[in-house]
């Protein structure tokens, strides 16, 4: 019976975010994991002899610098023609019409499905239809679905589609529909795009994200990869994650409690970082570090934290001969003493104590969180100026942030985003001489 794969939101060459600016960041490693992980996935549909890939979307970025990313992308699909595996993609909101100047003919495996309408390409000796649609612009806010073709009898019918499925978190609702929608068509597999994270929405038919390719930043955490589907008899499928990315992201939460100082502090890395280094079965690791917890080393973490990234840094290399790099250390920590006793608590009523409460509210509350506006650029120009705050920066992703979320607005990206402020104002209360909220 056949076999295909099913891969999306590859982002090929997508652009670094501050990356470079840090003392010995793996910046070409990095730069170049996009590349490498589309790589294994040819590599793999080579070694396995899968006859069909199905790419659902943002197979780039946007438009690209030079002609580099697109005569990669060509290549890697001739290698792919040469091995007799057919490639069928729908474009995707990063890659839609509107958002390429530049284009590349692609070599005669590879089908581009149409934007404007649904097309379809039939592969009989395979016993497969594949149905879809690209988008024409970025900003799609149609439903592509009742579009789509109805099944061909006798084939293994698969939807191809870049979408919000209704409930997605954390993505703009681009081609949005609903789950009732996909299993309305009648098709036996649904190839999902635009959420990055792997996940089966439903299992029979199965209706799958793949997620990304290759995870591109701190919110990627985990493994990514492709979808294997093995078509068995009656047009079940059997459906598996197979990881093919180059490198990981994680986030570890160290508890600095009672710490008396700076090295006892940073030997609450050991072992999160051991069990991380085993979790990603021999690829380097990004690490994103969260110091938490009340301890009288508290005061001097504050002060210096270009200081505390350093020596994390330092002792990540040593732990993992070289494997793991500390992107960004993140403080929580707090003065020794019992919870809500101290002069600048949440509970207080000091100027500190009155900016934590309304940083909790923040969280919860979507309306007052849009009212800040969306644009941090002036307040973070602001910040950098002030000394030792360079590389503790929240990250406030804009709208065209290829390595944030599609939506800022969501209330687990409002959470991370105000924890980062929290971080960065312990940093510096600490400096002025007050206790961190």
């Amino acid at each position: 019976m056949p076999i295909f794969l099913h891969a999306a939101d590859i982002h090929l060459d997508s652009p670094l975010r501050k990356l470079p600016a840090y003392e010995g960041a793996p910046v070409e490693a990095v730069r170049s994991a996009t590349r490498r992980a589309l790589g294994n996935l040819v590599d793999y549909a080579v070694a396995e002899g899968v006859p069909l890939l199905l790419l659902a979307g943002d197979v780039y970025d946007g438009d690209w610098q030079d002609f580099q990313t697109g005569l990669h992308f060509a290549a890697r699909m001739r290698d792919l023609r040469d091995a007799g595996v057919r490639v069928v993609l729908v474009r995707g909101n990063h890659d839609a019409q509107s958002a390429m100047t530049r284009s590349l003919t692609l070599p005669d495996n590879v089908t581009v499905l149409p934007s404007g309408a649904a097309g379809s390409v039939v592969f009989e000796d395979l016993g497969i239809a594949v149905h879809g649609r690209s988008y024409a612009v970025r900003d799609e806010t149609e439903n592509f679905v009742p579009g789509y073709p109805p099944p061909v009898p006798g084939l293994f019918n698969i939807g191809l589609l870049h979408t919000a499925v209704a409930g997605s978190q954390g993505h703009a609702p681009y081609a949005p529909c609903r789950l009732a929608d996909l299993l309305a068509k009648g098709y036996d597999y649904w190839a999902l795009g635009h959420v990055h994270e792997h996940a089966v929405l439903h299992a029979a038919p199965p209706v799958v994200y793949a997620g990304a390719l290759q995870g591109r930043g701190v919110r990627e955490t985990g493994p990514r990869g492709c979808v294997r589907v093995d078509v068995e008899t009656a047009g079940a499928a059997r459906v598996r994650h197979v990881p093919l990315d180059v490198m990981r992201w994680t986030v570890l939460d160290l508890d600095v409690s009672g710490a008396a100082g700076l090295p006892e502090a940073c030997r609450a890395l050991d072992a999160p970082l051991g069990a991380a280094l085993d979790a990603a079965g021999g690829l380097p690791l990004a690490v994103r570090l969260t110091l938490a917890g009340r301890c009288p080393a508290h005061a001097a973490l504050a002060a210096d934290p270009e200081a505390l990234a350093a020596e994390l840094r330092a002792r990540a290399g040593d732990l993992s001969s070289g494997r793991a790099w500390v992107e960004k250390v993140v403080l929580h920590t707090a003065p020794s003493g019992e919870a809500g006793s101290g002069a600048s608590g949440p509970a207080s009523d000091t100027p500190l104590g009155a900016l934590d409460r309304a940083l909790t509210l923040l969280a919860d509350d979507a309306a007052a969180f849009a009212a800040l506006g969306a644009d941090f650029t002036e307040l973070a120009a602001k910040l950098r100026a002030v000394p030792g705050t360079d590389v503790d920066l929240p990250d406030l992703p804009g709208p065209n942030d290829p390595n944030g979320p599609d939506d800022p607005g969501d209330r687990a990206t409002r959470r991370a985003l105000l924890e980062d402020v929290r971080g960065l104002l312990a940093s510096l209360a600490a400096a002025a001489g007050e206790d961190a909220p």
